[in-house]
């Protein structure tokens, strides 16, 4: 979480670094809303890596298949999904990007699979708990 908070505060340094080792076209481009998009995915990212964080420090505890552990999972794949949203408008700026944004939302399609998975074991779990 750090290191996002770092690369943000430094964004308009390394903007300048990129911008100095780019073609023609990447130094005559407009930056400041490709740099405003960048900042925006900052959000998301912070708010998965606190999920993240929450997630296997439940797992630590051998908390696995809890509900806590079902909204985190869900709460990092919409943050996927929405840096998926804000790297494509980036993509007008640099082509690359469409890449970037559909391996963010590749991820955020697994993490869906993966949070319903644990969803149904939560269930079953809670239903054996219940049977004597």
């Amino acid at each position: 979480m750090l290191l996002v908070i770092l690369c943000a505060a430094a964004l308009p340094y390394l903007m300048d670094i990129y911008l100095s080792f780019g073609t023609y076209y990447i130094r005559e481009m407009n930056i400041k809303p490709f740099i405003v998009i960048l900042y925006a995915c900052c959000v998301p990212a912070l708010a998965a890596l606190f999920s993240l964080d929450r997630l296997l420090d439940n797992i630590k505890k051998e908390e696995v298949f809890i509900e806590k552990n079902v909204s985190y999972l869900r709460m990092i794949s919409w943050c996927c999904f929405g840096v998926a949203v804000l790297v494509v408008m980036a993509g007008y700026y640099y082509f690359l990007f469409y890449f970037v944004a559909v391996v963010a939302a590749f991820i955020g399609l697994i993490l869906r699979v993966v949070k319903n998975v644990i969803q149904q074991a939560v269930s079953i779990k809670a239903e054996n708990d219940f049977t004597i």
